[in-house]
Parts: structure tokens; sequence; C-alpha cells
């Protein structure tokens, strides 16, 4: 009896007493120290029921204990199909009453549950996994990976605290595959904080980059792009900086980084497109913000046109030649939209004058008249003068993209896409050109005509 005199000793210091007589906790020492497990639990199940004892944190040291000795039996598991949440929950509220994980550390429990229970849960979700139940699977992955956390924390396995990766990235797999977002990203975080991960764990770390990216999370954004960074240097991770900056900044930030970042010729190629890009291409509230403001408006295009340029001019990039391209073509047909509103307002101001047969009353009326349509004139002069220019940068930086484009088999699906519009704006701008010149340079209009014709046959073969 030496031995259960030890056991109950040792209980009966740990915090607070059982409200029971000392010959209860004798019995129930000697049953466990005899394996009598099922005969062991009556006797705890019988405490558990008494509402006196629910803060006590033994008693459910204890509970959480034999409902894991009953789980881990071949023998005793099957008479107690619900003991491993039953023990799971009963750890949970000794837990709660002693996040020291004192008592639960001391005689006669010794860590007991901690082990039966992460491996029982990580089975269950390895099987939930593999039958691509991912919420079911995270459930379990999840908390098994408690119980990593606490051995880690605790060096229950004294190897330092290592990180227990498999319930970890199994719960941030499972979270993942089930679109819990936040749930992976705080998996995955725990191994990027331990530096796991070697070449075939970087989609774990780009995961994290777009995760807290959606989030709109700048400190954690900045802390796993600095690590990823640190993680593998021999990748570049540029364009997740430059999506963070995308979703997360507004367009006046976007605007001031860009010229700061232009001032200091810190931006690469990738970094002049796809800022090319964020000023080409709003959200709608911007969008409609923008066209209210036409100073707004021509800064931003002439910001993105330049920023197209000087991506083309480092890396060659068929994409930024398109986009300068696509610009000055929406600009050029911009300009021309207005010069015909003014044909419009010219047309409806001299269909809807007075006629005055009085000669006196008619110089007048004719000069008000004038007043009136010598302005829309020489805006029209202007904007055809822009129509003009922008429609020649349009053929110019599109024919750039047909060139490179229309002998490469390989092309990505953007690439086809872009190819195709390429094509048929060729088609477009040329036809037009053509029409211009029409009953006053044929030379010039059978050049355009042809051209026209070679480009929108193009476009209907795709």
């Amino acid at each position: 009896m030496k031995k259960n005199t030890l056991l109950l000793t040792s209980l009966l210091c740990i915090g607070s007493v059982l409200s029971q007589d000392k010959k209860v906790m004798e019995k129930i020492v000697l049953l466990y120290t005899q394996k009598k497990f099922e005969a062991t639990k009556v006797e705890i199940d019988k405490l558990v029921a008494d509402q006196a004892n629910s803060n006590n944190a033994a008693l459910w040291a204890w509970k959480s204990t034999i409902d894991a000795e009953m789980i881990a039996s071949d023998e005793l598991k099957a008479k107690c199909a619900d003991c491993i949440n039953s023990s799971y929950e009963a750890f949970k509220k000794c837990e709660a009453l002693d996040n020291s994980y004192k008592i639960i550390s001391e005689t006669p429990f010794n860590w007991k549950p901690l082990g039966i229970l992460y491996d029982k849960f990580y089975n269950l979700g390895s099987v939930a996994y593999n039958e691509k139940k991912y919420d079911l699977a995270f459930d379990y992955f999840e908390k098994s990976a408690h119980f990593s956390k606490i051995i880690m924390k605790k060096d229950i396995r004294k190897n330092n605290g290592a990180l227990d990766t498999l319930p970890i990235l199994m719960a941030g797999y499972s979270a993942q595959n089930a679109q819990k977002i936040k749930e992976a990203l705080a998996y995955y975080s725990i191994a990027a904080d331990a530096k796991f991960g070697g070449q075939n764990d970087v989609d774990m770390y780009r995961y994290i980059l777009i995760g807290y990216s959606d989030l709109k999370d700048k400190n954690n954004f900045e802390k796993y792009y600095t690590l990823t960074q640190s993680m593998y240097p021999q990748l570049n991770f540029e364009e997740y900086k430059l999506d963070f900056i995308n979703k997360n900044l507004s367009l006046d930030e976007k605007l001031q980084m860009y010229q700061t970042e232009d001032a200091k010729g810190s931006l690469s190629g990738l970094g002049y497109l796809e800022f090319g890009v964020m000023f080409s291409n709003f959200k709608k509230d911007e969008k409609v913000a923008i066209e209210k403001d036409e100073e707004k408006k021509v800064l931003l295009q002439n910001t993105a046109i330049a920023a197209f340029k000087k991506s083309y001019a480092k890396n060659n990039d068929t994409l930024a030649a398109f986009n300068i391209g696509v610009l000055y073509y929406n600009r050029q047909n911009d300009y021309e939209e207005k010069r015909m509103a003014n044909v419009k307002t010219m047309q409806d101001i001299n269909t809807n004058k007075t006629v005055e047969k009085d000669p006196k009353k008619k110089v007048a009326a004719d000069a008000k008249i004038k007043a009136q349509i010598e302005p829309l004139k020489k805006a029209n002069a202007e904007l055809e003068t822009k129509v003009q220019a922008d429609a020649d940068n349009a053929i110019e930086w599109l024919e750039r993209a047909y060139t490179v484009w229309k002998d490469k088999t390989d092309k990505t699906r953007i690439e086809k896409q872009s190819f195709k519009n390429t094509v048929q704006f060729l088609g477009i701008l040329f036809e037009t050109k053509r029409d211009k010149v029409k009953g006053k340079d044929p030379k010039a209009f059978d050049t355009f005509d042809a051209k026209s014709k070679i480009y929108f046959a193009l476009f209907d073969a795709k």
C-alpha cells in the first residue's frame, strides 16, 4: 500500500481537495493503480455529478485522465464511445481552473491525457482529411494541435520545445481546404514563426502573404513578408507586396507611394507594371469619383502610361506595350466622343436658331449663333489633334505587342485574349484613319484600308 499512500498524499496536495472523505479518494487511487479503469470511472463520474465539485481542477484532471485511459484500452474503448470528447472537455475545464497546468503535470496524472488525446484526435483528423471532410478534419486537428502547443510550451518531450509540425500543419491544411482563412493563417503563422519550411513549403508562405493582404492586416503582412524573404532569399515575392498595396491603399496613397518610389528609382519592371495597372483599372467607387474629376483622370492616365513605358524600358514587357496601346486607344475614343458631342451641339444650335428676315436683327442673331459655335469649333480642332496623336500612339504600341505575339505559339491565357484585342483595336484604328482621308488622299486610303483588313481578318480567325 506504500505506493497508493504516496499517490493519495500527492493528490491531496494538489490545489483544492475534493469534497469527499479520505476513504473515497483512497478507493479511487487503489482502483486506478490496479488499472481497474472502468471501476475508477464509475467513482469519478459520481464525483463529477456533484455540483459542489464543479470548480475543482483536480477532479477534472481525474475525469480527463480516466476517460483517456478508457479510449486508450482496446478492451474498454468500445464501452465508452464518447470518452474522447468527455476527456477533452474535462481537460479544458481543468485547464480553465489551472492554466499553469500544475495539477495535470503531477502524480498521478503526469500529463497522461495529453499524449492519448493528441494521438486519438490526430488519427481521427487524418481519416476525415483523407475522406475530404475538411471541416471535421480541422476540428480534430485543432484539438490535437492544442495539446501539441502545450507539449511544446512545457517542453514535455525535453526537445527544447521544438515545433511539432504534424498537427499544426494539418490543422492549417484542413482549414485552408475548408475555406477557413483566418484559422488557416493562425496555424500557418505558428509554423512560420518557428521558421519551418523548405522548398516544398513555399506555397504556405505565399498563402500567408495573400491571406493577410486580403484581411488588410498590415502588421502581420509586413512581418511575414520580411520573414518570407529571409526564408527564401533566392525567390522574388515583390508581387505580393504590390498586391497588398493595390488591395489596401487608397488611390491617393498609391499615387503618393509611386511618385516617391519612382523618384528614388527603386521600382522594378514589375513594380512599374503593377502601378500602371493600379492607375488604369479602378474599383467601382473610384471610377465614379474619377469620372467627376477631369484633372485627376488626366493625371492618372498620364501616370499609368509613364509607368507602363518604364516597365517596358526595363523588361521589354509585351503586356506593358499592350497596356500603353490600350490607354492611348481608350483616350482617343474619349476625345472623339467629346468631339462628336460638340458636333451634335452645333447641329442643334443651327437647327433651333430663329430665322430672322429683318436684316438688322439677322446680323445680331448670326453674331449670337457664331459666339456659341466658335468655341465649339476651336475645341473640336484641339480635340481632333489629340485624337490623331493618341491614335498614332496607340497604333505604335499595339503594333509592338502584335509583332511579339503574332509568332508566339505558347501564349498564356492572358496573352491570347490580349492578342485578340490587339488585332481588333488595330483594325478599328486603321479603319478610322482610312475613313478620315476618304476622298482626300487615295494612296493613304488604300494603305489604311489594307492594314485594317489584315487585322480584322486576324481577329475573325481567332
